[in-house]
């Protein structure tokens, strides 16, 4: 009985003894991972659905298909091929897409900051991906059961998976970018490469700016095609269909115009166009490809080139301003430039695809990307070279400036500084033998023994002994002769041999 009470006090100590762990997640952060998983789609989910059954109302539709075109429109927000009843579709349009990704972005930076930990990050961004894969999976399963009543096929399940976390990824991404922007670990990046993150995105809105302004000219110029093509749409439903359409692929035509732009190339089906040469052919019925060019290419067009070069100028003036050194700023306008040539390859795969019997709609994405970054590095790095040369550059702190060390020659003795309104009248005194120092034990110090003899007083009758006269003529002899106080502050003290 003993032996088995003293086993379970043994087992209570050593369960008293180990220390409970922390929980992994704690119930807040997993109301958080959650929110930042689902909430986005969750909300992307209802917007469809309402604009789905406020469409097959408005058009006196049965409601069989709603679920189906709920699934399409999310792969289709999501840049996902669809294939609907035989036919391929896809081009799709980019202005959800951009909203999507600045959705998650803001979800994201607002559940990070600059304090968070590498492992809340990696959490924050796993949900932010994981959360649309399972709904995915989930429309995957819808457009399978409605693939019969709709004419919806099902997409390829790895393609769709692929397209809607990549899509939920560059959102991640962004919004953690923002939110931990001002981190330990991006504070440890270079100050020339943290200062070109403003310079680039000024130079890519200049590069939107100029493409848009030029979409806008052709649009002006081609106005009586647009009516035209608006007309077609019998009534006011199909001309506000067709309008919002225009609308949600208008990033797709500002990105053909950039391309153009640059000296790439944009195709839509036969028609092709470019700075150099045009070709003709069959166009959808879309409103928004009326500012594709009627005819053969002009020298006007040669004009679109100040696009690019004002974004180059931009870029390497911003970044010689932000830098006191120019190798920086030269650095800092490549990283930009591939950035941003970067960015526009990306955009330029996911605005192409099939369009059915149109044939292809594309822009060539290796030119775009490789001319993007060409322009913006030439162009940037004279223009940076030009701003430090013309004094530009950002001042360096005193601090930033290396100072060279020099020996310092020895000083000269500085003659002595006469000031006659402050001379004092002192008489020159001879400074008398200096004693030992009782302090110092390296000297020998000699210890005179004197006999205490008592002076008779002054009223007393002086007493001839010679003894006494030889002591008080001995002590007189020995005692120095007095200084003046005034003169003498600075002389060490004496020790006194008189005697009272």
């Amino acid at each position: 009985m003993s032996a088995l009470l003293n086993h379970e006090k043994r087992r209570t100590s050593r369960t008293q003894r180990t220390p409970t762990r922390p929980p992994v997640v704690t119930p807040e952060q997993s109301r958080m991972l959650v929110r930042v998983g689902f909430r986005t789609p969750g909300v992307l989910i209802a917007a469809i659905a309402a604009l789905v059954l406020v469409t097959l109302v408005s058009v006196n539709s049965e409601l069989t298909g709603a679920f189906g075109a709920i699934a399409g429109l999310w792969f289709a927000v999501h840049q996902v091929p669809l294939s609907i009843s035989g036919t391929s579709l896809g081009v799709l349009p980019l202005l959800p897409t951009l909203v999507l990704v600045s959705t998650v972005a803001r979800g994201v930076r607002s559940v990070v900051s600059e304090t968070s930990t590498r492992r809340t990050a990696i959490s924050v961004f796993g949900a932010a991906v994981l959360g649309p894969v399972v709904v995915t999976a989930v429309a995957l399963a819808v457009a399978a059961d409605a693939s019969a009543t709709i004419g919806l096929a099902s997409p390829n399940a790895l393609v769709a998976f692929g397209w809607v976390a990549a899509v939920h990824a560059v959102g991640a991404g962004i919004g953690l970018g923002f939110g931990m922007w001002r981190s330990a670990a991006v504070l440890a990046l270079p100050d020339w490469v943290r200062d070109t993150l403003r310079p680039t995105v000024r130079a890519a809105m200049v590069l939107v700016a100029g493409a848009s302004a030029v979409v806008l000219v052709s649009m002006v110029a081609s106005w009586s095609t647009t009516e035209m093509l608006l007309s077609a749409g019998n009534g006011f439903v199909g001309v506000l269909g067709l309008t919002v359409l225009s609308i949600l692929y208008l990033p797709n035509v500002v990105l053909g115009s950039l391309a153009v732009s640059v000296g790439s190339a944009a195709q839509v089906g036969e028609v092709s166009v470019s700075i150099f040469h045009t070709t003709g052919g069959p166009l959808p019925p879309l409103p928004m490809l009326a500012v594709l060019p009627e005819g053969a290419a002009q020298s006007v067009w040669f004009l679109m080139l100040v696009v690019p070069l004002a974004a180059g100028v931009l870029l390497g003036r911003d970044c010689a301003h932000r830098t006191f050194d120019v190798h920086y700023a030269l650095s800092s306008v490549w990283l930009g430039a591939a950035g941003t040539g970067v960015a526009t390859l990306v955009l330029g795969f996911a605005a192409g695809g099939n369009l059915g019997t149109f044939g292809t709609v594309e822009v060539t994405v290796w030119s775009l990307g490789l001319l993007t970054f060409a322009w913006l590095a030439v162009i940037g790095s004279v223009s940076a070279a030009y701003t430090a040369w013309r004094g530009g550059s950002k001042q360096p702190e005193p601090s930033e400036v290396p100072v060279p060390v020099a020996p310092v020659p020895a000083a000269a003795p500085a003659e002595p500084v006469v000031h006659e309104d402050r001379a004092l009248e002192a008489e020159i005194v001879e400074e008398p033998q200096a004693l030992a120092d009782p302090t110092d034990e390296t000297r020998d110090v000699e210890v005179v023994e004197a006999e205490v003899v008592e002076v008779p007083a002054v009223d007393d009758p002086v007493v001839d002994d010679p003894a006494v006269e030889a002591v008080v003529e001995e002590a007189v002899a020995e005692t120095p002769e007095p200084v003046d106080a005034e003169t003498t502050e600075d002389l060490p003290d004496t020790p006194s041999d008189r005697s009272d």
